[in-house]
């Protein structure tokens, strides 16, 4: 070997560490980031929410009624009866409807009471209405009323309750056609917010 390829040149060694560190440092910052951005659990910003208090048991549940009149639904607020369970409350506006103590009732609601409400997981509610007068098997009403007085249920319902999807309705516990001939309940009932009338 010959005596010149054995030499270093001047100062080479310190280039060298200098380099290494330099790396070593920038590894290292680099190590940092990535632990800082991905690696380490970033912490979960809340967000404070304002919580409105807990109605009182003995508080009336303020219901939003959509009554027929004057060939639309009206929307009245009026305080029924509460109840922590659901299908109770609904079964406390429903029969608020039935009751017609907000200024009358259309003529196919006052030949009407509820014999049960059911819930189920799917958020359909069935109503079972019965005519009031014991072995009356039709009620007579134009269209404009029995499309009233179901939509006055249907909306009353939905609009209350958002649990509530759908409506059924059932007369005497059986799937029913129609009420007084007009309106067919042989499927799910959405609300209908055009039949409301605007201020």
């Amino acid at each position: 070997m010959s005596e010149r390829n054995d030499r270093r040149l001047p100062g080479s060694g310190r280039l060298a560490m200098a380099v290494m560190a330099i790396a070593l440092v920038a590894a290292g910052g680099g190590a940092y980031l990535w632990y800082r951005t991905a690696g380490a659990p970033q912490p979960v910003q809340v967000q404070q929410q304002e919580t409105t208090p807990a109605a009182k048991p003995n508080e009336p549940f303020m219901a939003t009624l959509y009554l027929p009149a004057e060939g639309k639904l009206g929307a009245a607020v009026v305080a029924v009866k509460r109840d922590p369970d659901v299908q109770l409350q609904a079964w406390e506006a429903v029969g608020a409807v039935l009751a017609g103590d907000q200024g009358g009732k259309a003529a196919v609601l006052k030949e009407l009471k509820l014999r049960a409400l059911y819930l189920d997981a799917s958020g359909t509610v069935y109503l079972d209405l019965s005519p009031i007068a014991a072995g009356q098997k039709e009620i007579r009403a134009s269209v404009q009323e029995e499309l009233l007085a179901v939509y006055a249920l249907v909306n009353t319902v939905t609009q209350n309750f958002p649990e509530v999807r759908q409506v059924r309705v059932l007369v005497d516990g059986r799937e029913a056609q129609t009420l007084a001939g007009h309106i067919d309940l042989s499927r799910s009932l959405m609300k209908r917010m055009d039949l409301v009338r605007t201020r």
